[in-house]
């Protein structure tokens, strides 16, 4: 399986998703990835340190073809031994970062939240997106500076602030699509878009001395018009924190995904 037979399958079994080559390379074929199956079916499988050694089902695609016939059980059976082989104590549902397609599975796909319930995962939480419109805008405050990232100001206030966000700044910095705030002392907040999913806003953050300042929004109208200057007129916001950060921007919830585990 190689990213376009990966981006073939999804076509047909998740066309809704419009998953791009770019995106199943990022998401899937990174490091850390194990990928079982064929054109018929595949299961993408990561393992890391994430609180403990655990992995995640990053993806989980059958064919239209080959559905109802336990294939995708099969696979669910075949990833969860691999993953214990690699000495994994635990198999979550697409939330592992830094290269994820979902944070969760979609309460939409009732098909796949069957499977895995009847696969012994356990849920413990959910997650959601945020739909905003690339028309939004918010003025810098006075004394910042906002600017497009080019050098390493915003992985490195990544890293001290929120590491497990340091590979999604340094790919977006790579990219053009980071955004990075400044005062006159120091870096004091970044905004991403287009790191794992086209046109998804995230990571983001902002110094905890500078909240509720403007700085955030600003950083967000940022990406926004980026995004929008490439012709789409909405935007998701994937993995909200803060809900209520992005409401005040006019964002609304537009995707929940189910968290869950299974032992291994």
């Amino acid at each position: 399986m190689d990213p376009e037979g990966l981006t073939a399958l999804c076509a047909a079994a998740l066309p809704a998703e419009n998953l791009s080559v770019d995106e199943l390379a990022t998401c899937c074929f990174g490091p850390d990835t194990e990928i079982l199956g064929d054109a018929h079916g595949a299961v993408v499988l990561t393992v890391k340190r994430f609180g403990g050694h655990e992995a995640g089902i990053v993806l989980l695609a059958v064919h239209p073809d080959n559905q109802g016939r336990g294939l995708g059980r099969d696979l669910v059976e075949a990833a969860a031994a691999l993953a214990r082989e690699l000495g994994a104590t635990g198999l979550h549902l697409g939330n592992l970062p830094p290269r994820y397609v979902w944070p969760g599975v979609d309460f939409a796909f009732i098909a796949a939240l069957a499977l895995f319930e009847a696969a012994g995962f356990q849920p413990y939480g959910a997650e959601c997106n945020m739909s905003i419109d690339t028309g939004f805008r918010a003025a810098v405050p006075d004394g910042v500076d906002l600017a497009r990232e080019v050098g390493d100001d915003a992985a490195d206030f990544a890293r001290t602030e929120s590491p497990h966000w340091e590979d999604e700044v340094r790919r977006a910095t790579e990219r053009g699509t980071c955004f990075v705030a400044r005062d006159a002392d120091a870096t004091i907040g970044f905004a991403c878009h287009s790191v794992n999913r086209r046109y998804w806003i995230g990571p983001m953050a902002t110094s905890a001395n500078r909240r509720h300042g403007g700085v955030g929004h600003a950083l967000l109208a940022a990406v926004c018009a980026d995004i929008g200057a490439g012709g789409a007129p909405a935007a998701d916001i994937a993995w909200v924190g803060p809900v209520g950060f992005y409401a005040r921007a006019g964002a609304r919830v537009n995707r929940v995904f189910r968290t869950a585990r299974r032992s291994l």
